[in-house]
């Protein structure tokens, strides 16, 4: 499936660790918090690092026994050094890196089975582009990527700086590439195949259904959000509302973008993306306020409509992906389960980590998850994700330990 993070490894200001120390909750807010909703099921910890300076950075579940993860470490002068681990048969374990790729900063993984695992560097270090035609902002240098066979790595070359990929087969590959334009791999070359719209994720089921999710800009109005279908012939711009400002603000800057998109066959499909109006109306504000409306669509085959997200007991409706998990359901974020009828239930926290309700842990013993990239496990419905546990033994030094957390949906 495609992987596309949310915004990268969570990196906390001093400030910000001083303030989950204090003790906020999931639904922060100035007002009472409405009781939490009901349980869906919880998560735990299948697999946690050593506290420092290292990030779980993303995850690929390619069978019932066996997944892989990328890991990041902050060294000297913030320089970020890769690492791998893979599940087998019920245990972690790290593996060494290929040398031609022990060099990059910021590594990914695209899997279509325990034979066909490939990691490749990713340009954008995890964090999206802001605007067409952006050069990589990390030091990305010319290298390949490696498929993975179930025995050994093979190289693929790359001469573009890939920011997503997704694979069908050992000779059936799709990517983005920093400006935004589809690449594909017929197992031989990369070829560009025009998009008629910029690219920010991508995911490829079969050679005849690829979805990319991102934003078209427009010259007599503000971007709008993009999602494109390859049918194995060429690409359609499928059709979304237009998304514009409020009549009555002040508009410093609007535009919309879709950042991610899951597929579960050619009429079940879902894409997240957000509407940013930044509106200087109030002038007793020093800057003007970013205002940002989540968007949460679901295709249909025909259409695409949207869906309600999760009510206000969730997480300020910060929820980063959408992970359906094959009975109707979707994992929202982190915190939030949406069943095929369209109810929300809360996800709890692993054992000792803060999450809907507060733990009895002192305050500097606490500890918070964040989630990165997920993903179902082939053959059930069990979900996997990558996630950071963040705490402090000082109140001041942030310590990161990089975790596996499973997903079990209470029974019903």
């Amino acid at each position: 499936m495609a992987r596309r993070r949310s915004g990268g490894p969570v990196r906390l200001s001093a400030a910000a660790l001083l303030l989950l120390l204090g003790g906020c909750r999931i639904g922060m807010s100035d007002d009472v918090p409405p009781p939490p909703p009901p349980r869906a099921g919880a998560w735990s910890n299948d697999y946690v690092g050593p506290p420092g300076q290292v990030h779980m950075a993303d995850l690929a579940a390619v069978s019932a026994t066996e997944a892989w993860a990328v890991t990041e470490e902050r060294g000297a002068k913030d320089r970020w050094k890769p690492g791998l681990l893979r599940l087998l048969d019920g245990r972690w374990s790290a593996v060494q890196i290929p040398a031609q790729l022990r060099a990059q900063p910021w590594l990914r993984l695209a899997a279509a089975g325990p034979r066909n695992v490939w990691l490749y560097p990713d340009a954008w270090g995890g964090v999206l582009p802001q605007k067409s035609g952006d050069a990589p902002s990390g030091p990305w240098k010319r290298c390949p990527a490696l498929r993975w066979d179930g025995t050994r790595w093979h190289q693929v070359p790359l001469d573009f700086p890939p920011v997503d990929l997704d694979v069908v087969s050992p000779d059936d590959a799709w990517a983005l590439d920093a400006s935004g334009a589809a690449r594909h791999w017929d197992g031989t070359r990369w070829r560009t195949v025009p998009l008629p719209a910029r690219g920010i994720d991508i995911e490829a089921r079969a050679a005849d259904d690829v979805w990319v999710a991102g934003d078209k800009a427009f010259d007599d109005r503000p971007k709008q959000p993009a999602a494109v279908h390859w049918d194995g012939s060429g690409w359609q711009l499928t059709r979304l509302r237009r998304y514009q400002a409020p009549y009555d603000a002040k508009v410093v800057d609007n535009g919309s973008i879709l950042w991610g998109i899951r597929a579960q066959s050619a009429s079940d499909a879902w894409a997240l993306g957000v509407h940013s109006v930044v509106d200087g109306r109030d002038e007793d504000r020093e800057e003007p306020q970013a205002v940002d409306e989540r968007i949460l669509l679901h295709w249909s085959g025909t259409r695409w409509q949207p869906v309600p997200g999760p009510p206000r007991a969730f997480r300020d409706k910060s929820y980063g992906q959408a992970v359906p998990d094959g009975t109707g359901g979707m994992l929202l974020g982190a915190w939030a389960y949406r069943t095929a009828e369209g109810k929300y239930f809360r996800i709890d926290a692993p054992p000792n980590t803060e999450g809907w309700q507060e733990t009895s842990l002192p305050p500097l013993q606490r500890r918070w998850l964040t989630m990165g990239e997920a993903d179902v496990i082939p053959g059930t419905h069990t979900i996997l994700a990558a996630a950071d546990l963040v705490g402090s033994h000082d109140g001041v030094t942030q310590l990161t330990q990089p975790a596996v957390i499973r997903l079990t949906l209470d029974a019903p």
